[in-house]
């Protein structure tokens, strides 16, 4: 019985600051300063997480995500959070970091890059009335070889063999240490969903944008619980978590209940794979008919 009296105050002002976003009978804090020969010393305010936007960003993030997203991009308040893109380079470039310690060796191959390989030893064999063709099809390969690779010179020393080329790695291996490659396509494609689907319930461009970047946030947060729980062997969410955070996201951002929260996850899930099947389809075509070009000049 004293358990569930203490119990239930808790779990009732736990609701309200999740809805709120503070605890209305708590006093703020008088704002500590420090001064020396009269210059402000803010070196905690510049440190990730050490300041109270990114702290209060985190938790939010993690305990009331939808309420946040509602408060920043549907009741403008921007002041006690970090601005979306800040916080999207922040989670990722802590991340990215934390992945490189926990996980140094971590292999950089992936489906895309096998296949890639693969076609390198590809080896058509033909009469020599079909050679126009093969040698067609042969430089078509090498294109697309070529367009992959150059996503990922930092990733293959060996393709470099220009002045140009080293320049480019140089700039990849600086944003892929800032996290940028882990969240920039994730972040068009789910930004191009929301702001299609979201349109009719008065959610801007801008504000589909931001809502995006913070969902990625938080599935930075839980990319990182995933690393933390399983000793370092996992670092991504499967497709179901990823459902149910979204779900979690629009019930509290947008006041949804459950059924019409969960038949709009699935919408941008499938406008999601929609855009992303149709976006490879077009580069796919597009690095054809340059090859097709290239072998014909």
């Amino acid at each position: 019985m004293k358990l569930s009296l203490r119990i239930k105050p808790r779990l009732r002002l736990f609701s309200i600051w999740s809805k709120v976003g503070e605890n209305p009978w708590h006093r703020p804090r008088k704002a500590k300063t420090k001064q020396k020969d009269s210059v402000y010393i803010g070196t905690r305010e510049a440190i990730p997480f050490m300041n109270d936007d990114a702290k209060r960003t985190l938790s939010h993030l993690l305990l009331r995500p939808g309420y946040m997203m509602r408060d920043y991009i549907l009741r403008g308040d921007h002041e006690r959070y970090l601005a979306p893109f800040t916080a999207l380079l922040v989670f990722y470039s802590v991340f990215t970091l934390i992945v490189a310690v926990v996980q140094p060796r971590m292999p950089q191959n992936s489906i895309a890059e096998d296949i890639i390989r693969e076609t390198g030893e590809i080896n058509v064999q033909v009469d020599s009335t079909h050679e126009h063709r093969q040698q067609a099809l042969m430089s078509t390969l090498e294109t697309i070889r070529e367009a992959f690779y150059l996503t990922r010179l930092d990733l293959h020393p060996e393709q470099v063999d220009s002045p140009w080329k080293a320049s480019l790695a140089a700039v990849e291996d600086s944003l892929r240490g800032k996290g940028v490659p882990l969240f920039l396509g994730n972040f068009l494609l789910l930004w191009m969903s929301m702001a299609f689907l979201l349109r009719k319930r008065e959610v801007s461009v801008s504000g589909a944008a931001a809502a995006s970047a913070y969902i990625l946030c938080q599935f930075c947060i839980f990319m990182f619980l995933a690393l933390l729980f399983s000793f370092g062997s996992y670092s991504s969410l499967n497709t179901l978590v990823m459902g149910v955070l979204l779900f979690i996201d629009y019930r509290q951002m947008l006041g949804l209940k459950n059924r019409p929260a969960f038949w709009l996850t699935v919408k941008t899930g499938l406008v999601y794979l929609l855009i992303e099947v149709l976006f490879y389809v077009l580069l796919i075509a597009g690095l054809v008919i340059f090859a097709l070009i290239r072998f014909n000049s």
